[in-house]
């Protein structure tokens, strides 16, 4: 039944996306983002009579409406506020005359003219619109590969400095107080299709497979700036790695210029997030005052995909663990684990806590006597891990095993007859992701073929590790390529 109605949905968003058929019910939002490509895409549907009256009462539908009257050289009649759009230049260009007359209309609208005169490369009208310098007009223009782009882009960087104005984020023009000093940081969204939910409000909702960037190869100016200072005005860069690696060696710089703090979380960044936190304090940090204050970052993580579990949440448990590891108790010595906030299952790792911290917790909060009793195994801590006492299972058996001393098997073996447990010697008790938490090796290094088989790419790849549902980032590749280079690779 399930295949069934989403094989429906798919055929209704096909059909609104070719300009076909308008949907019933808007309520999902790809399906209206589906009717928004649409509108988008073909003039004729979007000035049906159909659409026309849909848009008088949905914004979105008005914006995406009066966004292709405009590209089709049709300036629209009293737009309200919140039906004039953002992104007036994608898919097509409307004449510079007809951004003109647009302009001059409406007044609110010029940075939004101003960037699409970037992209097409109308410098003469753009220099009319007596604009501040702003960075991500500065940005189109510098990819439009046209000559008035270039006078554009020149002209705005010979300024001494230059303005957040445009936000692709937030889809908003802050005329009033914009930021100063702002640079170029690659936030601009230059291919639609790139970012979600992106400037054209559709979700990038398409009804054919289009190539995605992640995997393309980076150049050699790209792979420096893993290693070298970011510059204040970033060069055109695939900014997807980057922004990985800055998370996963828990930078707190970096990661905060490069990650855009209401830009969705995907689930590689998540993953290198987690690591990054759990191997570094002042990371852990930083995300505890985003969670604690609810910041726009936070807001956007918690909305992020949850698919294989709520990524709020695992950033919450990977900021516990980080506090047990360097014995920290202070967020259940008084009370107790807090009742909302998700308790960590790897506490040995990649730091030992002491014994008396583990006793503490086991004491503390009963419900975490499992991860101590491993944490004592693991790190052969005997007299902590017999004050726990844990409940024998197969999980504590599985570490008991591996360790140089047979103190753990003895004791597991005879507390688990007199407890009347049999099955200690099965298979793992529990949830998948706890599984990987008990492997020997939780990021392991091997060694490559030099010299490396092929360019370095813009993403990161996944392996089994212990930081999301069983897996984690995997940097083998990528760290054994950064070196390249250097005499002898």
């Amino acid at each position: 039944m399930m295949a069934d109605n989403a094989r429906a949905i798919e055929i209704v968003c096909r059909a609104a996306i070719r300009g076909k058929r308008i949907p019933e019910n808007l309520d999902k939002d790809v399906v209206r983002a589906s009717l928004i490509r649409g509108i988008r895409l073909h003039y004729d549907f979007a000035i049906s009579d159909e659409v026309t009256n849909i848009a008088r009462t949905v914004s979105s539908v008005a914006r995406a409406r009066n966004a292709r009257m405009i590209m089709s050289n049709v300036v629209p009649q009293d737009m309200a506020e919140d039906q004039q759009p953002y992104c007036i230049w994608y898919p097509d260009f409307a004449t510079e005359d007809a951004y003109r007359t647009l302009a001059e209309r409406y007044p609110q609208m010029r940075y939004g003219v101003g960037r699409a005169c970037a992209a097409a490369g109308y410098d003469a009208l753009y220099f009319e619109l007596n604009l501040l310098p702003d960075v991500s007009i500065v940005e189109e223009a510098r990819e439009s590969e046209t000559e008035g782009g270039r006078r554009i882009y020149e002209s705005i960087m010979s300024r001494p400095c230059r303005y957040a104005v445009m936000n692709d984020v937030m889809l908003s023009v802050e005329t009033e107080n914009p930021r100063l000093p702002a640079f170029l940081n690659g936030d601009t969204e230059l291919t639609p299709g790139s970012n979600f939910p992106g400037i054209e409000e559709d979700m990038h909702v398409n009804d054919e497979d289009v190539y995605s960037s992640r995997g393309e190869n980076l150049n050699g100016d790209e792979v420096r700036l893993l290693y070298k200072p970011l510059p204040e005005d970033l060069p055109t860069v695939k900014k997807t790695l980057l922004t990985e690696m800055a998370a996963f060696e828990g930078n707190i710089d970096r990661y905060s210029r490069l990650a855009p703090p209401a830009r969705p979380m995907n689930r590689m960044e998540l993953r290198c997030v987690i690591r990054g936190i759990y191997h570094h304090t002042t990371y852990a940090r930083w995300w505890a005052d985003e969670i604690q204050h609810n910041t726009l970052q936070a807001q956007t993580v918690a909305k992020s995909d949850r698919v294989h579990g709520i990524p709020l949440e695992m950033i919450e448990m990977a900021i516990s663990a980080r506090r047990i590891i360097v014995n920290d108790p202070r967020e259940f010595l008084d009370a107790g684990w807090p009742p909302s906030a998700p308790q960590p299952y790897l506490t040995w790792w990649p730091l030992r806590p002491e014994g008396a911290m583990l006793t503490l917790l086991a004491e503390k909060v009963p419900s975490m006597k499992e991860q101590a009793g491993i944490a004592a195994i693991i790190c052969d801590y005997g007299g902590s891990y017999s004050i726990i006492q844990p409940t024998p299972n197969a999980n504590l058996w599985l570490v008991a095993e591996r360790s140089a001393n047979p103190f753990y098997c003895q004791d597991l073996k005879r507390r688990a007859a007199e407890q009347g447990i049999t099955d200690i010697e099965g298979y793992y008790v529990g949830l998948a992701s706890e599984h990987n938490c008990l492997n020997d090796d939780h990021e392991a290094t091997c060694v490559w073929d030099f010299p490396p088989r092929g360019p370095m790419c813009d993403g990161l790849t996944y392996r089994e590790g212990p930081y999301d549902e069983g897996f984690g980032p995997d940097t083998r590749e990528m760290e054994s390529k950064i070196w390249q280079g250097l005499p002898g690779t």
